[in-house]
């Protein structure tokens, strides 16, 4: 039986998704999740340990016959000790169609900041939520 998602708390209705990057650097590109069902990207955060200059993150969604598309600005990833992690301000606006997954979308982070630009460990925390009254796991 399916779980009826319209009758769950908003903070049910919602799903994490993370990345553990190791050995970051400028123009790397992680896979963070395939989005298993119709979902909106609600939030980013972002932090990371062994900081070189300034690591910036930047969403990527592809899609099945080949589109790609970028999810809103570059945005910081602070480092632990310096600063808490970070929610990404650079996502677009509620509504914006660039935040809306397909079933089978992959959601990737592009990590960039420059030539100098490195992390040990990069943490990167995408949270969705579900668009279907009814979600099914497969």
């Amino acid at each position: 039986m399916g779980i009826i998602n319209r009758t769950m708390d908003s903070s049910e209705q919602q799903e994490a998704f993370k990345i553990n990057a190791k050995t970051v650097a400028n123009t790397n590109e992680f896979p963070v999740f395939i989005a298993e069902r119709a979902a909106t990207i609600k939030n980013v955060s972002s932090t990371c340990f062994g900081i070189s200059g300034a690591p910036t993150g930047m969403l990527r969604v592809s899609r099945a016959v080949g589109t790609t598309f970028n999810v809103g600005l570059t945005f910081l990833i602070p480092a632990v000790g310096v600063s808490q992690s970070l929610l990404a301000a650079s996502l677009p606006a509620a509504g914006a169609t660039s935040l809306n997954l397909q079933k089978g979308d992959v959601v990737s982070c592009i990590f960039g900041g420059g030539t100098g630009a490195a992390a040990d460990h990069a943490v990167i925390d995408v949270v969705v939520q579900n668009l279907q009254d009814i979600k099914t796991w497969y």
